[in-house]
């Protein structure tokens, strides 16, 4: 009989990719998939992807689900609610596993389990304590004294106490974790990077008209726009950049982070970044291969600090795997990549002077960057993708 494997997602099953290379990557080895994530109004309540997948919506309005989320240092019945739900369906599909997603769903799923033979793997999307000190809504006046993020530091070494397995996004964050905790060994801790499924992005269309004029050399930023993610650094770098390249574009996609909406309203009102820049707030994931395809750099500038040295983003391999050469800053993990398999370059995190040479000494190397990006596909198809790792998840 094969083994039924409950997924509990705290959010629609289709808001992380991790989420859904995951569940493909199990259920396509003979194990009984069945997820458990919220419906926020958009999809059916139950839905059979294949024989052994399928997805159970709990119907919540999101601004309830954000207020309980929110007050779970304060009044912690976030973690109760899912807590009832997790047994309910574990008793109703007979689950004998469970996989969980993000740290602070760990306590719900403990108290579901406990006194039961069912394992229970807990999979860290980020390095949760830190990624939580630089959201700019947890750390308003009011809201940090109901939020209490600083709290997290506090309970993450309890919270990864009550797994029997942690997945992790990268060997180096692995080893922080070995090195903070006494408790953890490293047979407890399993390396999954955000690697994509080559089958799904490369089965995508390229449509070589997404953008208007092809003439544009085009840098290009994919996910959520914040402060934190570097974006300020891209803006500032427009004014010397444009001296030299005529043609310049500064692409991004993705939504702005709430908290920041003010800020890149006005940036976007300077009549030179306006000038410059195109902004979607979103666009389909089948999409993404045909925006890179039109770029001629693809970025990753994000800030340097603890969560984003916790492991590599999906964004950057997928540049990579469509032939693109990166620019990233200097976290850990992108300036390995960068400097192991000759994919592109980094710079000093907040150093505009430093970013600009590096886009220009692509930018005045044509051939460097089509070797770049060579390289940066090569390293994808034999090292970073989602067959190469499955068996760390078997």
């Amino acid at each position: 009989m094969m083994m039924k494997i409950g997924v509990f997602v705290d959010n629609e099953y289709t808001n992380d990719i991790r989420v859904t290379n995951e569940c493909t990557i199990l259920s396509s080895h003979g194990f009984q998939v069945k997820v458990l994530c919220l419906n926020f109004g958009s999809y059916a309540t139950n839905v059979e992807i294949n024989h052994n997948l399928s997805i159970h919506r709990i119907a919540i309005k999101r601004q309830y689900k954000n207020i309980l989320y929110a007050l779970t240092n304060t009044f912690d019945l976030y973690s109760y609610w899912w807590s009832w739900h997790i047994k309910r369906f574990i008793k109703d599909h007979e689950i004998d596993a469970i996989h969980v997603h993000d740290l602070y769903m760990s306590k719900a799923a403990f108290n579901a389990v406990k006194n039961t033979h069912i394992k229970f793997t807990l999979d860290l999307h980020e390095n949760y304590p830190h990624a939580v000190s630089g959201y700019k809504w947890m750390n308003k006046p009011i809201s940090k004294y109901l939020v209490r993020p600083w709290k997290w530091q506090q309970k993450e070494g309890k919270f990864l106490s009550f797994p029997e397995k942690i997945i992790v996004l990268s060997e180096n964050f692995k080893n922080d974790l070995l090195k903070k905790y006494s408790f953890l060994n490293k047979d407890r801790l399993i390396v999954f990077p955000n690697v994509p499924d080559l089958n799904q992005l490369l089965h995508f269309p390229i449509d070589k008209n997404v953008l208007a004029n092809q003439d544009d050399y085009v840098l290009f930023y994919f996910g959520a726009i914040s402060k934190r993610r570097g974006i300020g650094l891209l803006f500032d770098s427009i004014e010397e950049l444009s001296k030299s390249i005529p043609n310049l574009k500064l692409l991004l996609i993705g939504p702005v982070d709430k908290a920041e909406l003010n800020w890149f309203s006005q940036k976007l009102s300077e009549p030179l970044i306006n000038k410059y820049t195109i902004h979607y707030p979103w666009k389909d994931l089948s999409l993404l291969p045909s925006y890179i395809y039109a770029s001629s750099i693809c970025l990753s500038p994000i800030e340097k600090n603890p969560q984003h040295e916790s492991g590599l983003a999906n964004k950057v391999f997928q540049y990579m795997l469509f032939e693109k050469p990166i620019v990233v800053s200097d976290c850990i993990p992108q300036a390995f990549i960068v400097s192991t398999y000759k994919c592109g370059l980094s710079f000093r995190w907040n150093s505009v002077e430093d970013f600009t040479e590096k886009i220009m000494q692509i930018y005045l190397h044509p051939d460097l960057a089509k070797e770049m990006g060579r390289n940066g596909k090569s390293a994808v198809i034999e090292h970073f993708n989602s067959n190469v790792f499955q068996d760390n998840l078997l």
